[in-house]
């Protein structure tokens, strides 16, 4: 009797563990699917299309030339020898 009841127990076992197979990855949710607005369809973008050429190319072409040269400003630290310190031991203990 117990041969049996394990079979059965098995046999729903089995069916449980590819019903979820079935759910995870064959299976699609009405809600995951999403209908796009016709506007959106519509519009032809670089990444869903060919490539769009640029108006001007010089622009992006050479952008050393045209960028001014700035030079970072360095910031002075502002915290003590005391200060670190007390981060230090802070950050070991």
């Amino acid at each position: 009797m117990k041969r049996r009841i394990r079979k059965v127990v098995n046999f729903f076992a089995f069916n449980l563990l590819f019903f979820a197979l079935y759910l995870n990855f064959i299976h699609k949710d009405k809600a995951a699917v999403a209908v796009v607005p016709a506007t959106v369809q519509t519009t032809n973008t670089a990444s869903l299309s060919n490539t769009i050429l640029v108006s001007n190319p010089e622009k992006y072409l050479n952008p050393k030339t045209t960028a001014t040269s700035t030079t970072p400003v360095q910031q002075v630290s502002t915290t003590t020898k005391a200060e670190q310190n007390a981060a230090l031991k802070l950050s070991i203990n």
